[in-house]
């Protein structure tokens, strides 16, 4: 079951990365991207909303300081990924973009291993590196002309590296502590609904304040603001359904179904860039070559080394 969860979340991140391509389009400057994150997140909010009152679980709302902390800091750290991963893209290649974020998966594994005891074998640590080095040869065949990215790109680099491993982090300690199969747990217990509905909630604001903070150092007008938003919305809707259900299922496999985070992140990462590259190639017209072949192989050799042999 764990693995039938791990292939849907990866059609989930498949399709939000092909409604990303298709929205990108639309975003003709920085404060339009924040904008489209922003709107993200309020359908994030909207469709967890509607989730917790689905599973009749709208007691759980009413949460203690700890998880609402918790949550804080997994929004703090998925507004990060956002934002860092928009101005990276802007200052590095795609391909160092791609090598940090797979890198940046590693830190839900070593932490969950340091504090929750989780071992790190050899044979996974192999097989994460195979993930890694598929990162950059699939990434390659991508790259752009971008110069030095200098220490500015090196930093939103980081940044949205370690936003993205936070979240995942935050994920595995939500299901030490808040769930019937924790092994942390104090005996309260919260729906995954309600989880990722506060996650999103806190993210949402942080990035409103980032948009104003935008807009107040442009000098832009608040009159027309929202007008980007009403060609890309379709896919903003669906993005934000996709990751919704991409974490809400990453949380259900590891608390629910036992797979530990050092396999979970780094396959989720392995196996997007299969997909991903291959939605390249079947809607965007980038033809497969040499290295993107090399690469997928290389991508499924890194995620059997770590599941299977």
């Amino acid at each position: 079951m764990a693995y039938l969860l791990v292939l849907i979340t990866l059609f989930c991140l498949t399709l939000k990365g092909y409604c990303g391509k298709k929205t990108s389009i639309y975003a003709e400057n920085t404060g339009d991207a924040f904008l489209f994150n922003l709107a993200r997140m309020v359908f994030c909010v909207l469709i967890g909303l509607g989730v917790v009152f689905l599973q009749a679980a709208q007691q759980d709302l009413f949460a203690e300081k700890n998880l609402l902390l918790l949550c804080l800091l997994s929004g703090a750290a998925n507004a990060a990924f956002l934002v860092g991963w928009m101005l990276a893209i802007q200052k590095n290649a795609m391909v160092t973009v791609d090598v940090a974020l797979t890198m940046g998966s590693l830190i839900p594994a070593v932490l969950c291993a340091w504090l929750f005891g989780e071992a790190i074998s050899l044979r996974k640590m192999l097989g994460f590196a195979l993930i890694l080095a598929a990162a950059a040869i699939l990434s390659g065949y991508r790259r752009d002309s971008r110069g030095r990215a200098g220490a500015l790109g090196l930093a939103l680099l980081v940044f949205a590296a370690v936003g993205d491993g936070l979240t995942g982090f935050c994920q595995q300690v939500y299901n030490q502590y808040y769930t019937e199969t924790g092994t942390r747990s104090h005996g309260v217990f919260y729906a995954n609904a309600v989880y990722q509905f506060y996650t999103y909630v806190f993210s949402a604001l942080i990035l409103l304040c980032v948009l104003l903070l935008y807009i107040q150092r442009r000098g832009q007008p608040s009159k027309g603001l929202l007008r980007p938003l009403a060609k890309p919305l379709p896919y903003i809707f669906v993005m934000a359904g996709c990751l919704f259900a991409a974490n809400y299922l990453q949380t259900m496999t590891t608390g629910t179904y036992g797979m530990p985070s050092q396999i979970l992140y780094p396959v989720l990462r392995g196996g997007s860039l299969i997909t991903v590259n291959l939605t390249a190639m079947l809607f965007f017209g980038e033809k497969p070559t040499a290295r993107s072949v090399v690469g997928s192989f290389t991508a499924l050799v890194g995620i059997a080394f770590m599941n299977v042999l």
